[in-house]
């Protein structure tokens, strides 16, 4: 009788050692999940731009805006950080006037002076998200401090009419620094243009099928001649602010 017993523990075991049952169980499982995420992707709430700007540098290269360290290496900025929305405070300054002349004391604090700048560059009817276009200009500035350090910075005019906000102009100071501070690499700009990433899967769901950015790409390169000497013995100026 004992013998019978234990064969009929056996076959109570079966179904719980059966691999076929584990392996219909699991997909069942990922069916279930799967099934969850696309109706959470098809009918959950979607943005209405996607996309920004894109800062684009060597590796290992520190960018600040204003005096704020941003990113390392590259750096993306949606329209919500461009321009400020529920989430962000703006990090673009807008101008007060489309015209207004950019200065160095604008750029660098009281007293500076531009001791030299590139012809600037410049794209029009260019991307900054999906539907959103207007005209960016970026010109390079090699700047005097007060304190006789040199500042070279990027001016970034984005003319636009974000959302949400008024049509207008707006100021993204941008600098660039690689190696130990202060460092002593010059970087001038080697592309601007816009691109667009699509989402073939995303475009399934029903969702926005492509990213527009405009992209800003820059690349170290050799000083202003007459400034060369001095920017490699005492590099340049650094900013201190945080990411």
């Amino acid at each position: 009788m004992s013998y019978a017993a234990e064969n009929d523990h056996s076959g109570e075991k079966r179904w719980f050692q059966n691999l076929r049952f584990w392996r219909i169980a699991v997909l069942l499982v990922l069916l279930g999940t799967g099934l969850v995420f696309l109706i959470d992707a098809r009918w959950g709430p979607i943005p209405d731009v996607s996309g920004g700007l894109i800062i684009e540098v060597d590796p290992e290269t520190r960018i600040y805006v204003g005096d704020k360290l941003v990113g390392i290496s590259g750096v993306a900025f949606a329209l919500g950080e461009l321009f400020g929305d529920e989430s962000h405070s703006a990090i673009a300054v807008e101008l007060s006037d489309p015209d207004q002349p950019i200065t160095a004391e604008m750029l660098s604090g009281s007293h500076a002076t531009i001791v030299s700048q590139s012809i600037g560059m410049g794209i029009s009817d260019t991307a900054m998200g999906v539907g959103v276009s207007g005209t960016v200009h970026v010109r390079a500035h090699l700047i005097r401090r007060a304190d006789g350090a040199l500042d070279p910075v990027f001016a970034l005019i984005l003319i636009s009419s974000p959302p949400k906000h008024s049509p207008g102009s707006y100021l993204l100071p941008i600098r660039l620094r690689k190696g130990p501070a202060p460092s002593a690499f010059y970087f001038h700009l080697a592309g601007l243009a816009r691109t667009e990433a699509w989402h073939p899967f995303m475009n399934i769901l029903g969702r926005p099928v492509n990213e527009a950015n405009t992209k800003f790409s820059f690349t170290a390169t050799n000083p202003p001649e007459p400034y060369a000497e001095e920017i490699k013995a005492k590099g340049l100026w650094e900013p201190t602010g945080a990411k």
